[in-house]
């Protein structure tokens, strides 16, 4: 007969997403997960909460990347637990096999699938992180998550509890549906949680505002970036009009935290960077006027993600895992590929464009205690472009191994370039 773990080996990664990760995922009560009563011997997990536990234990190692310490009572030996989180991940498995979570699902069920997929995604294993968000949207929908007037007649408290759980599912959608060029289910279609009647307004505050950034992300927007109807909706005034919208969404951060804040902040102009892409690959590219349209858009990007990622605490910074990676690596190919096509351009923009390039390559050199997986594709993907001065630990050669185009698969902007050369 399986044993289960302890429950008291749960409490040190309930306590690491209440310091790190809650302001990122504020879905779950402080007051319910970090009362030690949950965790002594004598409690008895349901298994539903024994599943959550174990997923968020697994998404918060992975996410984090903190080595998985057992306690010494415990009977499974440290030896034997495989890659951190793994141990978490299978307990969360192995429970959901005893009970039927499919048939009545509840939201302890969305958020379970939620913390696989996120286990999954920071592994950078997508297509069963992709498998577990739907799951999670899929039990969501079940419990009419996204129907305003079924919230409605809830309890108060629980409602908003609710609306927070469907805008964490609908922002994680749209982003990772961008990433990984799919299709998009959640819309905007309940009101959003009450910011000054919570128990941290400020916390709610930086919650909201990045609400607002990706629902300026429509269905549109996703439909020209998966390159469906390019032709018929891509044109310069909705190219405009969608970078405005960008730069119009979350103002007044300086009363978010620190690690909201930069979620935003890189948020948005990884997102301006993208649209800046689909200009580039519909040939909307040619205003000397519009800094929208120009090739130097890029340039000023990056000097604005330099400036908000050098000052900021690395710890907040690690904190939001491999898609803060991610991020910070497509803005830096975008750069890339833009110094390459104006190599011979000696101005003033693009000599501190390769500057930024450099600066922000050396952030990814030492992300999350260790080089991103990133940074030497990245690097070797330079080609000319290491002949202006760079950190000599920076020209390194593609690692053996390393398939470029799942590094770089969705870029296209280099080719699209070519004609401006």
């Amino acid at each position: 007969m399986w044993a289960r773990l302890p429950s008291k080996m749960f409490l040190p990664y309930v306590t690491l997403f209440f310091t790190h990760l809650y302001p990122i995922m504020p879905i779950i009560d402080r007051k319910v997960y970090l009362n030690p009563e949950l965790y002594t011997k004598y409690s008895c997990l349901t298994s539903e909460n024994y599943a959550f536990l174990s997923a968020l234990s697994a998404a918060t190692i992975v996410q984090l990347d903190v080595a998985a310490q057992l306690t010494q009572d415990s009977n499974v030996l440290q030896a034997d637990c495989g890659p951190p989180g793994e141990l978490y991940i299978s307990e969360c498995l192995r429970e959901r096999q005893r009970y039927d979570y499919i048939e009545n699902p509840i939201t302890l069920t969305v958020m379970t699938s939620f913390f696989i997929f996120c286990y999954y995604g920071n592994l950078e294993r997508h297509e069963k992180a992709w498998h577990f968000l739907q799951e999670s949207i899929s039990f969501a929908q079940v419990l009419n998550l996204d129907d305003e007037h079924a919230i409605l007649e809830l309890d108060p408290t629980e409602a908003q509890w609710r609306r927070r759980l469907y805008w964490l599912l609908f922002i994680t959608e749209r982003a990772y549906a961008i990433q990984r060029r799919k299709h998009t289910r959640l819309h905007p279609s309940i009101q959003l949680p009450l910011v000054f009647s919570s128990e941290d307004a400020q916390l709610l505050n930086g919650f909201v505002n990045l609400v607002h950034l990706f629902s300026a992300v429509n269905d549109d927007f996703v439909k020209v970036w998966r390159g469906q109807r390019k032709k018929s909706l891509c044109s310069e005034p909705w190219l405009a009009g969608t970078q405005h919208a960008l730069d119009a969404t979350a103002f007044a951060l300086q009363d978010v935290t620190e690690t909201q804040q930069l979620d935003i902040e890189v948020s948005r102009e990884w997102l301006h960077v993208l649209a800046w892409q689909m200009g580039v690959s519909n040939g909307l590219l040619w205003s000397p006027h519009d800094e929208f349209m120009r090739l130097d858009y890029p340039v000023g990007l990056a000097k604005k993600v330099v400036k908000i990622t050098q000052g900021a605490n690395p710890v907040a910074l690690d904190s939001h895992g491999i898609g803060m990676e991610q991020k910070l690596s497509d803005i830096v190919g975008c750069l890339a590929d833009v110094l390459r096509c104006a190599a011979g351009d000696q101005s003033e923009t693009f000599m501190q464009g390769r500057e930024y390039l450099n600066i922000l390559l050396q952030q990814l050199s030492s992300r999350r205690g260790k080089e991103s997986r990133y940074l030497r594709p990245l690097v070797s993907k330079m080609g000319d472009l290491v002949g202006y001065p760079m950190s000599p630990a920076l020209a390194l050669p593609a690692p053996d191994g390393v398939d470029m185009g799942s590094v770089y698969e969705e870029q296209e902007v280099g080719s699209e370039l070519n004609g401006w050369q």
